[in-house]
Formats: structure tokens, C-alpha cells, sequence
């Protein structure tokens, strides 16, 4: 659609086979962790994901269990790959850790937490040491959307292209952009918080047309 003229914007509402209440495809390899926390967002912001990290020792039996015990059963899976980027942080060769470990002292490995790739530096949850099925997989479940946003228009105002958009009440969005759909997706760092009606999200500019989609999670 032309936005006053001055720019194309394609709008891709990324709705999740979680959200829509189809399972993915089934799968014949293991989770992929990546191995870094800029590849992670890097991964979740081009696919409008959260990030679940792991930081831990691959010769430690609780990271080893939750690693390729939990996250492997088939109800984690379904979860993991409709909504989640998994990061594995080895503790003894990286320092990527230290952001979320905060007033911590000694603990438990693993280390778990959920991020929002707008802002990675933060955590939405943090546990540490085992979690079991029963307690894991509604941890992941509870930052799920139960819909899609609904996307109302395109606007300037101002000089500065704005999205209005449905937003629920007790979740949180974001809006994120590319040149196009196979670039590196930005976000412009503001986060809104749902109220049940209408709300508005800056976006980014990175050139004369661009793609946008909305990331959001409670």
C-alpha cells in the first residue's frame, strides 16, 4: 500500500502454528542451539521469536538433562520450535552470561531464562537447576499470544511512519522492519504494552519501501 506517498510498506503479521492451533511439521533432528547471544537474536528477530537460554556445561547432568531430555519431549518441541530461539551459553568459556545472573550468588546450574530479542541484555523470566515437563512447558506456554495481532494502518505523522495495531491487555509488542523479507530484521527498541484497544508503535525506516511484522509476547 503507498503510505502518503512517500513509501511502500508491506506489512507480514507472523502468526505462530502455536497461536493459530496448528502444530509445526514434524521433526527429525534435535533442537539447534545457537551458540552465541548475537546469533540468537540475530535468528529471533528474523523470525519474530522469543529466546530461550541455557547457560550451563555440557558435563553437568541437570544441563544435560534439560538440554536433551525436556527440551526434546514432544510437547516442549512443539513449543520450542513455533515460538522459540534456543541459545546454549557454555559458563566456563563464555561471559555472555554474567547480564542475567544478576544478584544470583551461587546457584544451581542451569541457568534458564527467557529474553525478548528487542532487548537482550534483560530477562522476562530466570529460574535455575531442573525443570521438569509439568513445570517447564507452561512456564514456556505463558508468553504466548492466544491471537494474532490485528494490524489497523500505516501512518506518518510528523515525519515518523507509525503502525496502529490491536494490542491485548497484558502483552507486550514490538515492531519490527527490514528492506526485505530475506535482510536482517531491526527493531527500533520501543516495546508498547497491550491495553485491549488501539496502540501505536514507531517504526524504523531503512529505505524506500520495507516490511514489517509485529513481534509480541506476554
Amino acid at each position: 500500500m503507498m503510505i502518503s506517498g512517500k513509501t511502500t510498506a508491506r506489512l507480514l503479521i507472523l502468526a505462530t502454528a502455536a497461536a493459530l492451533g496448528r502444530a509445526p511439521p514434524a521433526w527429525s533432528d534435535p533442537v539447534s542451539w545457537c551458540d552465541s547471544r548475537a546469533s540468537a537474536v540475530e535468528q529471533a528477530l528474523n523470525s519474530g521469536r522469543l529466546i530461550l537460554l541455557l547457560a550451563g556445561r555440557e558435563t553437568c547432568g541437570n544441563c544435560q538433562y534439560m538440554k536433551y531430555t525436556v527440551c526434546e519431549l514432544a510437547s516442549v518441541r512443539t513449543v520450542l520450535d513455533a515460538d522459540y530461539v534456543c541459545w546454549f551459553c557454555p559458563i566456563d568459556t563464555s561471559t555472555e552470561w554474567y547480564a542475567y545472573s544478576g544478584g544470583l550468588g551461587t546457584f544451581t546450574l542451569p541457568l534458564i531464562c527467557v529474553i525478548d530479542p528487542g532487548n537482550p541484555l534483560a530477562y522476562l523470566d530466570r529460574t535455575t537447576g531442573i525443570q521438569y515437563e509439568s513445570t517447564f512447558l507452561p512456564r514456556l506456554q505463558s508468553h504466548q499470544l492466544t491471537s494474532v495481532p490485528e494490524f489497523l494502518r500505516l501512518y506518518y505523522e510528523n515525519g515518523t511512519l507509525r503502525m496502529e495495531h490491536l494490542g491485548l491487555e497484558g502483552c507486550t509488542y514490538r515492531v519490527l522492519s527490514a528492506d526485505h523479507p530475506g535482510a536482517s530484521w531491526q527493531t527500533n527498541t520501543t516495546a508498547t504494552s497491550g491495553t485491549g484497544s488501539t496502540q501505536t508503535n514507531h517504526i524504523p525506516i531503512h529505505g524506500p519501501s520495507g516490511f514489517f511484522k509485529i513481534l509480541g509476547y506476554r
